[in-house]
């Protein structure tokens, strides 16, 4: 099974837009699809700690803990 498939994301607190979980450098964070608002990231260092970044992040997110810098791809 996926990671993507094993993390429950929310929408976006700011716009409830749809989001997406990225992995990118060897982190994980969550980010709006709409709006562009964005979850810390959570780094690992190996395949043993790539789920619990996962999560991580994923809990800030679904917590509204975002960062918005008013700005969209």
């Amino acid at each position: 099974m996926e990671i993507y498939e094993m993390i429950d994301l929310q929408d976006c607190p700011r716009c409830f837009g749809p989001s997406i979980l990225e992995e990118e450098d060897h982190s994980y964070y969550v980010m709006c699809m709409d709006c562009g608002c964005q979850s810390a990231p959570f780094s690992f260092k190996n395949d043993e700690d790539r789920l619990d970044a996962a999560r991580r992040t994923a809990e800030l997110w679904n917590t509204g803990k975002v960062i918005y810098t008013g700005r969209t791809e």
